[in-house]
């Protein structure tokens, strides 16, 4: 239930942007217009999440169902390279999606303010835990199954290596780079390599939250803290053997007989 309503949170954006994952890309790159088309669609590109780039076309487009709208929808698409036709069947299985709610479902899609990020991507992670990736270098994400991802080149979060200037210094790989350590994709595609399509940045610990079915708990170095005042052990959250969090835990609460063990040696007998 506490999921249920966390989607709820977000269910418009959800609705399109799942719509909008089902179709192809409408965006178009004709190949005597690449920089046009780059142009046009920077203006609908989210630095964080190509999710939203999707979702900001959607709210660019003109309202469909409206007089005139086929001929506004057209013009719309020339001018930012888009494809009608897709951007229709991205409409159509909105609306198949919207009808398939449940009437009994509060009124999110009445709402005057927006989802947040976090909404939004909570949300998505939801359906796609098994589709997170933990940063290597740049454009290069380690997913599950021990599997090394690029990100696609299309992607906003791709990052383009400068031109170096006549004679400045050679910069670090990944001096200002501003990927973010974990991401979720929408599909992770094999043609020439690996790619992960569609993604956005995320918190690990939604994972942990969202997510806690599917993580391996390992605890080791179980000790005493005289500055913390309890035993503590270093947990690290596993999930698709990927290491999610590292961190130092009351010990207590895992093994309290041992817990108390340690207890009495650390605190009591050694007098701390």
């Amino acid at each position: 239930m506490l999921l249920q309503a966390r989607v709820e949170k977000a269910l418009p954006e959800m609705l399109i942007i799942a719509a909008g994952l089902s179709v192809p890309d409408p965006r178009e790159r004709p190949e005597d217009q690449k920089e046009a088309a780059a142009a046009a669609h920077r203006g609908f590109a989210d630095p964080d999440s190509d999710f939203l780039s999707l979702l900001n076309i959607w709210r660019a487009s003109p309202e469909a169902e409206t007089k005139g709208s086929g001929n506004a929808l057209r013009r719309f698409c020339k001018a930012n390279f888009l494809s009608a036709s897709r951007m229709r069947e991205w409409r159509d299985v909105h609306r198949q999606l919207a009808d398939a709610v449940d009437d009994d479902a509060p009124p999110a899609r009445q709402r005057e303010a927006a989802a947040s990020y976090t909404a939004i991507h909570r949300a998505i992670l939801a359906g796609l835990l098994g589709q997170i990736a933990l940063r290597q270098e740049r454009n290069s994400y380690k997913a599950s199954g021990d599997r090394l991802t690029t990100l696609f080149p299309g992607s906003n979060l791709y990052e383009r290596r400068e031109k170096p200037r006549k004679n400045a210094p050679a910069a670090q790989p990944d001096d200002k780079s501003k990927q973010p350590p974990w991401i979720v994709a929408g599909e992770v595609v094999e043609t020439s390599q690996l790619f992960a399509r569609t993604v956005a940045g995320i918190n690990p610990e939604w994972v942990i939250e969202l997510g806690a079915h599917l993580c391996n708990f390992r605890y080791t170095e179980p000790h005493w803290s005289a500055k913390a005042g309890r035993v503590l052990v270093l947990e690290r959250v596993l999930v698709s053997g990927l290491e999610v969090a590292r961190r130092f835990v009351d010990f207590g609460r895992i093994e309290p007989v041992q817990a108390t063990e340690l207890f009495i040696r650390g605190a009591l007998v050694a007098e701390e």
